[in-house]
């Protein structure tokens, strides 16, 4: 029996991964939960350990990494450290040559051997590694991490869906999802949350959402805090490692939905600023 750990393979929507380039080791992708170590799943610490290339992210150079701070306590000495510089812009082109940049960053570094390449979260979920995952011309596999929304819930010590409840996770951007998912009386987790422009501020105005809201905030780290009630001011000034949950609406009778969609056709989404 193998105890090499057992990981999910990677495909792109055409073609495969790892059809090309069969000398080089193979690209990990490791998550690494929100930011707890005590998160960090056995598969990915055994990931870690065995590969000779760590890769991970940075926001700005020579900056600190999230990612690479969570699994320090499990990092061996003599791996070769791969900083991949993903700044924190929505400018499409700029992020383009970022993960190029990272690409082939990381093809060259195949040629050591694996590569484990760390990500917050669940790197299938929100997660840069995707895009670099599809631009690796060499074998690629995944270690699932926990996903802040996941961590968020036992934080709070309440459960993210139950029954036939519905779940809606978007975000901070999406108003048009927002509105959908009050439409349908939804448990709404809202990535992102510092994105949100003024017409989802409003939106959850208009229908009483901030009762039945809360927030996690630097989830894992030292300064981990949930908000709750959580209110428009405080949500306009939450930092970029938070979500917003926004519970259903128990008190609605069966049936009964708010008229969200109808909201989001009749007023057009205001300009920030």
């Amino acid at each position: 029996m193998s105890n090499k750990p057992e990981t999910t393979s990677l495909k792109p929507k055409t073609g495969k991964l790892g059809t090309r380039g069969s000398e080089l080791g193979t690209l990990f992708g490791v998550g690494v939960g929100p930011g707890d170590p005590g998160l960090v799943t056995i598969r990915a610490v055994e990931v870690i350990r065995a590969a000779p290339v760590l890769a991970f992210p940075i926001h700005r150079q020579g900056g600190a990494s999230r990612a690479f701070e969570t699994v320090r306590r499990y990092v061996d000495g003599g791996k070769k450290e791969l900083p991949l510089l993903m700044p924190m812009t929505r400018n499409r082109q700029r992020l383009e040559r970022a993960h190029a940049d990272a690409a082939r960053l990381l093809a060259a570094a195949g040629r050591d051997g694996n590569i484990a390449c760390l990500s917050l979260g669940d790197p299938l979920f929100y997660s840069t590694f995707g895009y670099l995952a599809v631009r690796y011309p060499g074998p690629v596999k995944v270690v699932a991490g926990v996903p802040a929304m996941s961590a968020a819930a036992a934080a709070a010590g309440l459960p993210l869906a139950s029954g036939d409840t519905p779940t809606s996770v978007i975000t901070g951007a999406d108003v048009r999802s927002l509105g959908a998912a009050i439409g349908m009386n939804a448990s709404i987790v809202i990535l992102k949350p510092r994105a949100m422009p003024l017409a989802a501020f409003d939106l959850l105005d208009e229908f009483d959402a901030w009762s039945r809201a809360g927030a996690a905030v630097e989830l894992g780290g030292a300064d981990e805090k949930i908000i709750s009630p959580l209110d428009r001011a405080t949500a306009e000034k939450l930092p970029y490692f938070a979500i917003v949950w926004i519970q259903p609406n128990e008190r609605m009778v069966d049936g009964e939905k708010p008229d969200a969609g109808s909201w989001m056709l009749d007023k057009p989404e205001k300009p920030d600023g």
